[in-house]
């Protein structure tokens, strides 16, 4: 097994294990972070497709086993990685991912504004697909706003600073 095949196995249980048994049990303001995201944001750029495919598969398939959400968290995770290629090019501006030797050189390299731009659209995206997929009506559509933004919101904050500690350790 290569270093970054072990890296990106260590992530995935660290990051899926941090959401079952920390996060899953903090509400704050009637949602709960979701900061598994994390995963599909820091997943290596340059790494087999199919393979991230299989890996966001198998933990919305976690997920969704340890939140009792029956396939929510799946479909979410799975459009998601779909979605996010478009919105590197979106925040990023003109980017090639065949160039970027690290995840962590376009997450340092970059400015704040693009960062934020970044986790915006994909937090975003991510939680009103979930949030639209759960209640599945039109009669909700102020449940689902309110819910998205305020989900966004608190994992935003809460990733970037995962993100940033995460990141600030393997600088060193």
């Amino acid at each position: 097994m290569s270093n970054i095949n072990l890296l990106v196995f260590l992530r995935f249980m660290f990051i899926i294990s941090s959401q079952i048994l920390i996060f899953n049990n903090i509400l704050v303001f009637g949602v709960s972070p979701n900061i598994y995201l994390i995963f599909l944001i820091i997943f290596p750029l340059n790494y087999n497709k199919s393979i991230m495919y299989f890996y966001m598969f198998f933990a919305g398939i976690v997920l969704d086993l340890f939140s009792n959400t029956y396939g929510i968290i799946t479909f979410s995770l799975l459009i998601s990685s779909l979605l996010r290629i478009y919105f590197l090019k979106f925040s990023f501006g003109h980017f090639d991912a065949s160039k970027v030797r690290k995840t962590a050189d376009y997450i340092r390299e970059t400015s704040l504004y693009q960062k934020l731009t970044f986790l915006i659209l994909m937090f975003f995206s991510h939680q009103l697909i979930l949030y639209s997929v759960e209640a599945f009506s039109f009669e909700k559509f102020a449940w689902i706003v309110k819910k998205t933004l305020l989900s966004t919101i608190i994992s935003i904050i809460l990733s970037y600073i995962f993100i940033l500690i995460f990141f600030n350790k393997n600088a060193r």
